[in-house]
């Protein structure tokens, strides 16, 4: 699995994920909290997998600070941890991976659809093996490629006249979402 991290290097990881639990009175696994101490969480582009008949796509794993992926308001969290489950990471149709926080449950990951009322279905036993059964895509180095340049190119190949606003539009919401990405192999010690 690919993954672009939220962590910035000169951020206090261990503080803020001791405060995460802290306020919540849960400990996190020992897994997952390795990678959201190397990670923050992060985008998790093009990445797909099929585990126990259940599929679906992992568009990030939820970060915490001020992040457009972040774990979301106190009592939905709170509502979830009562059930000795957090989500960790989303889908693009509104289901939710989780991590087990109970007894019997500790590190396992959850697939948990929101339309069978988030009921949670185990995938793996930890997110180490979790992570081995997803499969992502690189983002294609052209994301990066600014619009004047993609022209120019579109130019040179003889196809100036497919040039519109509407695709100048596209490729610039493709640099925006893409274009900061840097994109690493999530390793889980």
């Amino acid at each position: 699995m690919l993954i672009s991290k939220f962590r910035q290097e000169d951020e206090d990881m261990q503080e803020k994920v001791s405060a995460l639990e802290s306020r919540y009175g849960i400990v996190l696994p020992e897994k997952y909290r390795h990678f959201m101490l190397r990670y923050n969480g992060g985008d998790t582009p093009d990445t797909r997998f099929r585990i126990k008949k259940e599929s679906s796509d992992v568009r990030a794993f939820f970060g915490i600070g001020d992040l457009r992926y972040r774990f979301k308001d106190e009592m939905e969290i709170e509502d979830w941890i009562r059930k000795n489950l957090l989500p960790i990471a989303c889908d693009t149709f509104g289901n939710y991976i989780a991590v087990g926080l109970g007894i019997l449950t500790e590190g396992k990951i959850y697939f948990c659809d929101h339309e069978n009322g988030f009921k949670a279905k185990e995938l793996a036993g930890d997110l180490e093996e979790f992570v081995k059964c997803c499969k992502s895509r690189k983002i294609p180095e052209e994301c990066s490629t600014p619009v004047e340049e993609r022209e120019r190119q579109l130019i040179e190949r003889g196809h100036g006249d497919n040039i519109s606003d509407g695709l100048r539009k596209m490729w610039q919401d493709e640099i925006d979402l893409y274009g900061n990405m840097k994109q690493e192999k999530v390793v889980i010690d």
